[in-house]
């Protein structure tokens, strides 16, 4: 490692950038997604209500920039950007694209640190590019120290299986080459002049002494909950999968189990009472709420879901829910669905606006109460439970 890499590991310890506001487990304590920490070879990534954190150890391998579908992590240097210009660069002159890692074969047309870096984009572009095939050379990852990153690997390979086949490319484009494992090879790394290397140092010098001084910054400087959810970050990974799928068409209707798909559908039930929490906590911008001309109405775009049901699970009448299948094809195309509409009604309690309450949010016993906000029914219940209570004690 350079002088220039220590320093930049002195003050980072990793070279990765964490956009912790796009994590489900940050957007609700109700999500059990841990898809980066699972795929972690070197277990140095730590996940709490606060979002994804990375602890000492990282390798830099960027299986946890793969692994995550809301964006969370992106390199800062060669980030998924740079990895698909190089494809861009190098498609066009074979029939035969190949791909491998550092244990791979080192003559490959790109390297990685480990597969489980690759995305599904960099698996599109060079058939966008007009390659013949990808020739993907994958060692015995069992005795890798990464062998724990083979499971997003094979995740990101039945991905791409499916948008080929409904996309019409076939499948056998993709060509998984078993190989032995190799020894270590080193990544090609970029030729530094000693103008730029001295420019590099004193640069970090000057972090290293900030990093060195006091924080005085105060808690109303950090970010809140609510400003981090209004900055809507982007999750650049689903931009660049819909720029590389952009020019392929549908070959044929694909319905894939939503377990595991890179998007889900949902559908939403007369339950939903037009909080607007699903549409707000939403990582991918996927859900919008509307109230306009006396109507609340929720539209859905199913090409930026990425299937992290953070709106299923903080619905809390339990009116979103995600369909057991979801078709893929909508991944090409820029469809934006209405999957609720109602009308409002003003509150005869407290006078707020709100979706007239189904049945199951009536009063018990008190007919006419469909002009009462869902609040003031939960709080009258609440009212009653507690004065009956009162009454068992007393009696007792």
């Amino acid at each position: 490692m350079g002088v220039v890499e220590a320093a930049d590991k002195i003050i980072n310890n990793h070279h990765i950038l964490i956009e912790a506001s796009l994590c489900s487990r940050f957007r609700t304590p109700k999500s059990e997604c841990a898809l980066c920490a699972d795929s972690c070879p070197a277990g140095a990534i730590d996940i709490s209500e606060e979002g994804s954190e990375i602890k000492a150890g990282c390798m830099d391998c960027g299986v946890c920039i793969s692994a995550c579908p809301n964006g969370v992590f992106r390199m800062k240097e060669r980030d998924d950007e740079k990895i698909i210009a190089e494809i861009r660069e190098k498609s066009g002159k074979e029939k035969v694209f190949g791909i491998s890692c550092q244990r791979g074969d080192n003559s490959a047309d790109l390297m990685v640190p480990c597969l489980g870096r690759l995305s599904e984009a960099m698996l599109l572009e060079p058939i966008k590019a007009g390659v013949l095939n990808i020739e993907i050379s994958r060692p015995e990852c069992g005795g890798c120290p990464n062998s724990k990153a083979s499971s997003n690997i094979d995740r990101i390979i039945n991905n791409v299986s499916a948008v080929y086949g409904m996309a019409g490319i076939e499948k056998d484009r993709l060509i998984i080459k078993r190989i032995p494992l190799q020894p270590l090879s080193k990544m090609p790394e970029k030729a530094v002049s000693r103008r730029e290397f001295f420019s590099a140092f004193r640069a970090k010098a000057a972090e290293v002494a900030v990093t060195s001084l006091p924080d005085v910054g105060t808690e109303e400087e950090k970010e809140t909950f609510i400003g981090a959810i209004a900055r809507k970050p982007e999750n650049f990974k689903r931009k660049l999968l819909i720029y590389a799928l952009d020019g392929f068409s549908s070959s044929k209707e694909t319905n894939v189990p939503s377990t595991d798909a890179m998007l889900a559908e949902l559908e939403v039930s007369s339950g939903c009472t037009g909080c607007g929490v699903c549409a707000t906590l939403c990582p991918a911008g996927a859900l919008t709420q509307k109230q306009e001309d006396g109507k609340f109405s929720l539209s859905f775009k199913p090409a930026l879901c990425v299937n992290c049901r953070v709106c299923e699970e903080t619905c809390l009448p339990k009116a979103v829910k995600i369909k057991e299948t979801a078709r893929l094809n909508y991944l090409l195309e820029d469809a934006e669905i209405k999957v609720f509409e109602t009308e409002r009604n003003a509150c005869s309690v407290c006078g707020m606006d709100f979706v007239a309450a189904t049945e199951s949010l009536q009063i018990s016993g008190e007919p006419g109460t469909n002009d009462i906000c869902p609040l003031c029914v939960s709080r009258h219940k609440k009212q009653m439970a507690f004065i009956q209570n009162g009454f068992i004690k007393a009696s007792a």
